[in-house]
């Protein structure tokens, strides 16, 4: 898929929390991948880990307090240097670089999740366009719009309707998508029992 400039609409819409969230859980689900209970269990055992991996794949909207949105949180600089630095605050998995491939993965859906998204399903040019490349200020977006953005110039347009829509379309995408990866984890759980117990206690 090839990259293009873009910065269509001065709003730039963005993708809710809605399915940030989800590609968060996502992570943890690849976290806790060889933990042998049941999900719920993980859930419980390692919510700590849990909200963290939710926490930086929303981190990167943190800009959007500070007036720039979309800045170099929104770049491959931010998703590098983050997780390499909350890596040193607290390793989740086994070691060092493991906890920071972890951190990335979270991180980075974020911009995955944002280059997708734009004001009109389809093959457009409606991308709302993200800095990947910062300090470089060209902005990049997908011609395939897979998400439609929320709008929030101010309040009343960020409890429109239009968001209302936008966010129950993410929770019904991305919920379809987490359901499908929630059956491959049990399945994946029956199959690793089968070859052999693990221990539940640590996750390596």
């Amino acid at each position: 898929m090839r990259l293009r400039a873009c910065h269509p609409d001065p709003l730039h819409p963005v993708a809710s929390p809605v399915a940030h969230t989800f590609a968060g859980f996502w992570t943890f689900l690849l976290f806790t991948a060889r933990f042998k209970g049941r999900l719920v269990t993980a859930c419980r055992q390692y919510l700590p880990q849990l909200l963290l991996l939710v926490l930086l794949a929303n981190l990167a909207d943190i800009d959007f307090f500070s007036g720039f949105h979309r800045s170099f949180t929104h770049s491959l600089l931010a998703a590098v240097f983050i997780p390499l630095a909350v890596s040193c605050v607290w390793r989740i998995a086994g070691s060092y670089w493991q906890s920071a491939a972890l951190y990335f993965l979270a991180y980075s859906s974020h911009l995955l999740i944002d280059f997708f998204t734009g004001t009109k399903l389809g093959w457009n040019s409606t991308a709302s366009g993200i800095p990947l490349l910062w300090p470089w200020a060209k902005e990049f977006g997908s011609p395939v719009i897979l998400i439609v953005g929320v709008k929030h110039k101010d309040f009343p347009a960020l409890f429109s309707v239009e968001n209302l829509h936008s966010s129950l379309y993410e929770l019904l995408v991305f919920g379809v998508f987490t359901v499908a990866l929630v059956l491959l984890w049990t399945r994946f759980k029956r199959v690793s029992l089968q070859l052999g117990p693990q221990s539940n206690e640590r996750i390596p």
